[in-house]
């Protein structure tokens, strides 16, 4: 029985919309369009258009931006869970001092 080796990248996504876009960038797409939904809310227009630009950006950013081999919604979600952590520092005498 012959064995064959299956290619396989493991560092990008499966392209699976059109050749161009994963699950996870159709999804950040639809939430990203979705905040347009705010128009129909009895806010003020200054307030309706900041706060869909804020969503659209954040989510457009998590669509498409790569920070080194890394995607920004995981760099983001990195960010906060170091920064909200609890650090805790160990002093340790240096033995050869």
């Amino acid at each position: 029985m012959r064995v064959f080796k299956v290619p396989f990248d493991i560092k990008r996504e499966e392209k699976i919309f059109g050749g161009y876009l994963s699950l996870r960038q159709v999804i950040y797409l639809m939430i990203a369009t979705s905040s347009l939904a705010l128009l129909a809310t009895p806010l003020n227009i200054i307030v309706k258009i900041s706060l869909i630009s804020i969503i659209a950006v954040f989510f457009l950013l998590c669509t498409f931006l790569r920070i080194g081999e890394q995607n920004f919604d995981k760099f983001f979600f990195y960010t906060l869970k170091y920064v909200f952590r609890k650090k805790g520092y160990v002093y340790e005498r240096c033995r050869k001092c």
